[in-house]
């Protein structure tokens, strides 16, 4: 009975293993999808890009400004 528990557990293990190995891969291919389009969209609109970043800086110095009381 330990013995087949034991087998259970490595099998278990393996396939962890295996699924742990396919969603880094999944992930490093969704983060290079995700920098190669945004890459491609900030070269076609750069205007676009600098008003974006010019709000978010706005708004994070807006927050990071504000009193708390």
């Amino acid at each position: 009975m330990e013995q087949t528990a034991k087998a259970e557990a490595q099998d278990l293990r393996e396939k962890m293993d295996v699924l742990k190995e396919d969603f880094t891969d999944a992930a490093k291919t969704a983060k290079d999808r995700a920098v190669k389009g945004t890459t491609e969209w900030v070269k076609e609109n750069p205007f676009a890009a600098i008003g974006i970043a010019a709000g978010v800086g706005f708004v994070i110095g807006l927050l990071i400004g504000r009193k708390t009381a």
